[in-house]
């Protein structure tokens, strides 16, 4: 009898014991694929976030410094024009927005976009701002001379904003931001 039941038991042990692990062997490949397209989304919509958060305060930035340096001082005359002080008040306003947020900002930007990304928006579009801020600054006070290169510069820091920005939301695109990319941190 031992002889009948024994294959029975032996299949019914390995059916169940081996069985079993394997479920659960399959089943936390599965929770540990879900978990991990659960973060990429995660880290997709966070990217994306970020991009239109940058992207709109380098345009809302770009566009105040446009409008006061159109107002500041026109062409001979040395006078500012009424829209002059609205146009000072909103670009001091989107100033403080952005310096209020830098270092986050700048921070998010290399977390999931990388370092590069995040030295061009600091030291080359950041810097370009900073320059252009002066000078228009400096033409709103009287006190600076109308450089006949201002508009063609302020033209190209526009392009510095429109081709870091698709970059951006081309990274987005190609999932290589965040935790998926070349953001990925180092430890």
């Amino acid at each position: 009898m031992w002889k009948d039941v024994m294959p029975i038991v032996v299949g019914f042990l390995l059916t169940t014991v081996l069985g079993g692990l394997l479920g659960v062997l399959f089943q936390r490949q599965s929770w540990a694929h879900q978990y991990r397209v659960q973060l990429a989304d995660q880290e997709l919509q966070l990217a994306l976030r970020i991009f239109e958060e940058i992207s709109r305060l380098l345009d809302k930035r770009l566009y105040r410094l446009r409008l006061l340096a159109g107002e500041a001082a026109p062409p001979n005359t040395g006078v500012r024009s009424a829209l002059a002080e609205s146009h000072m008040d909103a670009y001091r306003a989107v100033l403080f927005e952005w310096n209020d947020g830098i270092n986050r900002n700048l921070a998010l930007v290399q977390r999931y976009y990388g370092a590069e990304m995040r030295d061009r928006l600091d030291n080359t579009i950041g810097a370009a701002f900073v320059d252009l801020g002066r000078e228009v600054e400096a033409l709103w006070k009287g006190a600076g001379q109308l450089r006949p290169d201002l508009e063609t510069r302020l033209r190209q820091l526009g392009g510095l904003v429109y081709h870091f920005n698709l970059e951006m939301i081309q990274a987005v695109q190609q999932r290589d931001v965040g935790l998926l990319g070349r953001a990925r941190p180092t430890v």
